[in-house]
């Protein structure tokens, strides 16, 4: 017999092997039994949410919360005794200005409006209110010591007298060219000739002294208020006079901020001015 055959004849005996042997059925094995699908949030749930899904129903329905009017009266009374005619220059001004700065500093080193709602689980909710009750009482600060160091001129900056020299050099587009082509955004380095321009024409500006004092007076209320209500603890008994006093204290912050024409003007300049850490001079 050739190998050929013998290997073939090999190769039948061992498949015979695994075959099962003539008349003995095959087992069927159990089919295996899977677990329940899991049901997830990628099959199951929508993946576009409404605003509805993001806030619940009590987060919708937040009450407003009134003004009261008899305290914004008494939070803006208006006090012309206190108004001595003290403030006559920088010095004067600063030096009225700076007890209350001290005590809005205090205030925030304890952490401010916001904590005192923060801390209570019962107006937790409208910590917002705090935040910005604190955020203005900062715009309003920084404003009226604003109008104390402008009130009779803009003084020149860095920014305004480096600008202001190459505009009188170049003109106002050949410097907007050479700060763009050294790199500059053009949105900042028109920021820079504004802010030259406005300093410029608002130089020697005379701002009445008496005006910025009175609103320096008309501010202390609302700082002793601001104190006052950031150390109360709050409770479901003292809950929703902790609210309406808070909110209209923010009230009377923010009107008399808008309407008041040195206030108004002071903030605008706070906003518009640019940082004094930006290079120019190259």
């Amino acid at each position: 017999m050739s190998s050929h055959w013998f290997f073939r004849g090999a190769l039948f005996v061992l498949l015979i092997g695994f075959l099962p042997a003539c008349g003995e059925e095959v087992a069927e094995e159990a089919a295996v039994k899977l677990p329940p699908r899991e049901h997830t949030w990628v099959r199951e749930e929508a993946v576009k949410k409404t605003k509805e899904d993001f806030f619940s129903k009590e987060e919708m329905a937040r009450p407003e919360i009134p003004v009261d009017e008899a305290l914004a009266k008494r939070l803006t009374e208006n006090k012309p005794e206190k108004v001595s005619g003290s403030v006559t220059d920088i010095d004067s001004c600063l030096k009225l200005l700076e007890p209350l700065d001290k005590k809005r500093m205090q205030v925030q080193k304890e952490s401010g409006a916001w904590h005192a709602f923060e801390r209570s689980p019962e107006v937790r909710y409208f910590s917002d209110q705090g935040m910005q009750i604190d955020s203005h009482l900062n715009q309003r600060m920084a404003a009226l010591r604003r109008l104390c160091k402008t009130a009779k001129g803009i003084p020149e900056d860095n920014i305004t007298r480096v600008i202001s020299k190459k505009v009188a050099e170049k003109g106002r587009e050949g410097v907007l060219q050479e700060f763009v082509e050294l790199g500059k955004e053009k949105r900042n380095v028109e920021i820079w000739l504004q802010h030259a321009e406005y300093s410029k024409k608002n130089e020697k500006r005379d701002l009445d002294y008496k005006a910025i004092e009175t609103l320096i007076v008309e501010t202390e209320p609302l700082l002793d208020f601001y104190a006052e209500l950031a150390k109360r603890e709050v409770d479901a008994t003292t809950k929703q006079a902790f609210l309406s006093d808070a909110v209209t204290l923010l009230a009377v912050i923010t009107e008399r901020s808008s309407k008041d024409e040195y206030l108004a003007l002071a903030l605008k300049e706070e906003e518009a001015t640019p940082f004094e850490n930006i290079q120019v001079d190259l």
